[in-house]
């Protein structure tokens, strides 16, 4: 009798888990907090101080492990990859959620249904994995699965509110929006794989050869159509777009931040357009690093940079123009998020644009950098924006403008940091918004050419976006109202209050920040392997560091 001879089962070891403790620590805390309402009689605060323990210990792995040459690489036979920019955003991501718990606690938890906490903060940590995974693959496979991982748990979250309908109407806009959009994705690489073979963007080593990735086949035209290869990588740009909240992807944004609970709106304002912009900046890395960052016969990336470029300036100027008219807090945000979603798509089209200044001086990396330093203040102004409003909201029961008239009277410390916040959106010293705005203005002057139409569509974007930024806090300082004082929440104003403090801190200590976003803006490109040279300074002027 003969038998099938059956392979010996893939189990990974330490070394190909060490890398993806932080996701294995938030698998663990789904697990506790589904456990919790066996022991706890469904606490909600107890599955928020679950939550919170769990996001704590991830973090404390990540730093712990870091991305030294031991972990770094491809791992799980090129499925996922560690590298310096998937560790800086998991810390940007985790610093991030947990101060949403912190935010939910003081804001939010009183109006919870008890009962409601395990089944939220399961969804939160279940998102929270996704978009930690979308950063850590270069895989198609694994990108369609990161991308739904994040995606499904967060149209669930925004109709959480089970008897609130506009909720329920948005979560429901929200979920057709993703269905279409996450089709068209999936036909689009389904169409690179029939092109080119593969699944894998990046080239990895097999066996100790180089077996060649889509994004060197790519750029040598072997399987090219054009046809084909454009609809291609508009389907991905279309996914992605959608969780950038880009124009023309962003109609679900206004009405899911309106509907959703703010501490939601919060979640989604930061967590999910920086999760895809980093997985986009990862994708047009490849590509750009596989042509030599020149156009070749086959791939335009002067094309592709003046698309994504122009992509950006479009969707920056809709989401500053059309919240010009909000009344709504939360719309007003929701439309502030769009716009700073164009800007660092601004960003992302340098990777595909650089001229012989750039190329010759090793500033390859300072795109990268840019993006990393803009996500890192725009964690800080979104979250303590949203905080403070969280605040208002749950004194007031409103979310209407007009209801913030004299808030520098009623509340004066709740008030001041939002008017930080606000100001450090614009990007007006002397507040982190400034360093990472003129940070991105600095890479579009050096990277020349239609950059400084770039410039131009930014700077007036920026002009714009001062007066409804300014009409909030007009109301707040200068609108009599007759309401009077409250006692904010002592959690929710010192979110908000520490928020406002960080972004200060950050403009003061601008050097070791953008050190330390250099330092983190290596990202592996051709094998897998991370750059062992690390640079440990970067240049203390801003309007200079890409000539490095």
């Amino acid at each position: 009798m003969h038998f099938l001879a059956i392979g010996q089962p893939f189990i990974p070891g330490w070394t190909q888990l060490r890398p993806f403790v932080a996701e294995l620590w938030l698998i663990a805390t789904i697990v506790a907090v589904l456990l919790a309402p066996f022991f706890t009689r469904r606490s909600n605060l107890i599955c928020a101080m679950i939550a919170l323990a769990g996001l704590a210990c991830a973090l404390i792995s990540v730093l712990a492990i870091g991305a030294g040459p031991e972990v770094s690489g491809d791992h799980f036979r090129g499925l996922l990859l560690c590298d310096p920019v998937a560790v800086f955003w998991k810390v940007l991501l985790l610093l991030f959620v947990m101060g949403i718990v912190i935010m939910w606690a003081g804001t939010t938890a009183l109006t919870m249904p008890e009962g409601d906490g395990p089944e939220f903060f399961t969804l939160l940590l279940g998102a929270t994995l996704g978009m930690s995974l979308m950063v850590c693959t270069s895989n198609l496979l694994m990108l369609v699965l990161a991308v739904e991982m994040a995606s499904l748990p967060s149209y669930v979250m925004a109709g959480f509110r089970k008897t609130h309908r506009v909720g329920a109407e948005a979560a429901l806009k929200y979920v057709l929006f993703g269905a279409v959009t996450s089709s068209i994705m999936v036909y689009g690489l389904s169409l690179l794989y029939g092109l080119y073979g593969t699944l894998q963007i990046n080239t990895i080593m097999v066996d100790g050869q180089a077996v060649p990735g889509l994004a060197a086949r790519l750029a040598a035209g072997s399987g090219a159509s054009s046809a084909l290869l454009l609809v291609a990588l508009i389907g991905l740009v279309v996914g992605l777009g959608f969780k950038i909240s880009a124009v023309p992807f962003h109609f679900w944004c206004p009405d899911v931040f309106e509907g959703a609970s703010i501490d939601v709106s919060a979640f989604l304002s930061v967590a999910s357009k920086g999760a895809g912009l980093t997985l986009l900046l990862r994708v047009l890395m490849l590509i750009a690093d596989a042509c030599g960052y020149h156009n070749t016969p086959h791939l335009s990336l002067s094309a592709m940079a003046i698309f994504i470029g122009i992509l950006g300036a479009v969707t920056a100027t809709v989401g500053n123009t059309a919240a010009f008219v909000q009344t709504n807090i939360k719309r007003l945000l929701a439309y502030s998020s769009i716009a700073h979603a164009g800007y660092m798509l601004c960003a992302l089209s340098v990777l595909v644009a650089h001229n012989s200044v750039l190329t010759s001086t090793g500033g390859l990396n300072a795109p990268v950098q840019v993006l990393l330093l803009y996500l890192a203040v725009y964690l800080f102004m979104n979250l303590g924006a949203f905080t403070a409003a969280a605040v208002v909201q749950r004194h007031t029961g409103s979310e209407q403008l007009a209801d913030y008239a004299a808030l520098g009277r009623r509340a004066p410390f709740l008030a001041a940091a939002m008017a930080c916040c606000l100001l450090s959106l614009v990007g007006l010293p002397p507040f982190g918004g400034f360093i990472a705005k003129f940070n991105l203005l600095a890479l579009l002057v050096q990277n020349g050419g239609w950059g400084w139409w770039l410039v131009v569509a930014i700077g007036i974007n920026t002009i714009l976006s001062l007066y409804y930024y300014m009409r909030v806090i007009k109301v707040m300082y200068l609108t009599p109202g007759d309401q009077g004082s409250f006692a904010a929440s002592p959690i929710g104003s010192s979110l908000a209050m520490g928020c406002a403090g960080v972004l200060f801190l950050m403009l003061v200590f601008y050097s070791p920040l953008s050190n330390l976003t250099w330092n983190y803006a290596q990202m592996n490109t051709v094998t897998g392997v991370a750059p062992v040279t690390v640079v440990h300074s970067a240049p203390s002027s801003p309007a200079v560091f890409v000539a490095r």
